[in-house]
């Protein structure tokens, strides 16, 4: 009683509902406090443990009841008062609690500790209506209220002879696990399927060693994405990677030739669009006689009208004639007989 300001549990509610299990709390707490006599007509306990218990009691009570019960300063009056008060709460309970009772059924429920915690929830209002559940009729209960698809599983545990209904939900609960475990594997892939490798397996097979093969490490003879440096092969020559090999061929890279016939630009020194001012051989007397046509005001000039009349009949006569021959001429031939039919028509 040293700490009365909390309560040891529920108090009594306004409308009795929870008499039953309030009334077996608070005797409990009494014999435990050595007060259980106060709340008996014959008992002659002294004032003090008197009034412990009637503090205890009316702690414990709804407001609304301590209010209507004010006056009483005897514990065993209160007591018996209560109890004339809300003790029909045995008949009220008692009939629904049969009717759970009938209707329990162990297929109802999708667990066995779902079951088994409204059996004993059951049991428990069953007794304190005064109506005491033995062993075997747990048991009963139990085994005869099982699916039909688990006919033979049920004569199974009954050959058991089960003498306690714990040891019935413990051989079920080892069974649920067990199903929950079989399930388990066989909802994790196909029937007749392989395990899936492991990551770390994967790669380990993939690649042999740390630095070799085709690995994406760092080491001598790896190389990242196919631009590594590669490795030496027998002869002591370096293999380049794939990327390498791809960027530098020489297909890919555009010639001499057709640098040349991309650029459109006239040569400086002779006004040719074959070949740059930088790798022109056209001789000197040509290069000179260009010179001064460009540098004519008017831009034109006898010989530079001799120069271009002169060089479509030049190619003319060379597609026409010798077209077959010209064929295996290279651009710098061409170019040579062009500047020599230009010097002879000066």
């Amino acid at each position: 009683m040293s700490d009365i300001s909390k309560r040891a549990f529920a108090e009594l509610a306004v409308d009795g509902s929870n008499y039953l299990t309030w009334a077996l709390d608070v005797e409990i707490y009494l014999d435990s406090c050595d007060l259980s006599s106060t709340i008996d007509p014959a008992s002659q306990s002294t004032s003090a443990q008197k009034a412990k218990a009637l503090i205890f009691l009316r702690h414990h009570l709804n407001k609304d009841l301590k209010n209507e019960y004010l006056t009483e300063k005897d514990p065993d009056i209160l007591w018996q008062s209560l109890k004339d008060r809300f003790d029909q709460q045995t008949t009220i309970m008692l009939p629904q609690a049969q009717y759970d009772w009938l209707n329990l059924r162990f297929q109802d429920f999708k667990s066995v500790t779902e079951y088994n915690s409204t059996l004993h929830r059951i049991v428990s209002q069953l007794k304190l209506c005064k109506q005491n559940i033995t062993e075997d009729e747990l048991i009963e209960k139990t085994l005869s209220t099982f699916h039909a698809s688990n006919l033979i599983l049920q004569q199974q545990y009954r050959t058991k002879n089960y003498s306690k209904h714990s040891e019935l939900i413990s051989a079920l609960l080892v069974a649920e696990k067990h199903n929950q475990l079989l399930m388990r594997n066989h909802n994790s892939r196909p029937v007749g399927s392989q395990a899936v490798p492991e990551a770390h397996a994967t790669n380990q097979s993939n690649t042999h060693g740390r630095g070799h093969g085709r690995g994406r490490g760092r080491g001598r003879g790896s190389y990242r994405g196919g631009r590594g440096r590669g490795h030496r092969n027998a002869y002591g020559l370096q293999d380049r990677g794939k990327g390498q090999n791809k960027d530098r061929s020489p297909s890919n890279k555009p010639n001499s030739h057709q640098q040349v016939a991309n650029n459109k630009q006239a040569c400086y020194r002779c006004g040719c669009e074959d070949h740059w001012s930088r790798t022109c051989r056209t001789p000197k007397h040509l290069v000179e006689a260009y010179q001064r046509m460009m540098k004519d005001p008017k831009g034109k000039s006898k010989q530079g009208e001799k120069h271009h009349a002169s060089l479509p009949e030049a190619n003319m006569a060379l597609k026409d004639d010798n077209y077959d021959d010209n064929l295996n001429l290279d651009d710098d031939d061409l170019l040579k007989m062009e500047l020599d039919d230009f010097g002879e028509q000066e």
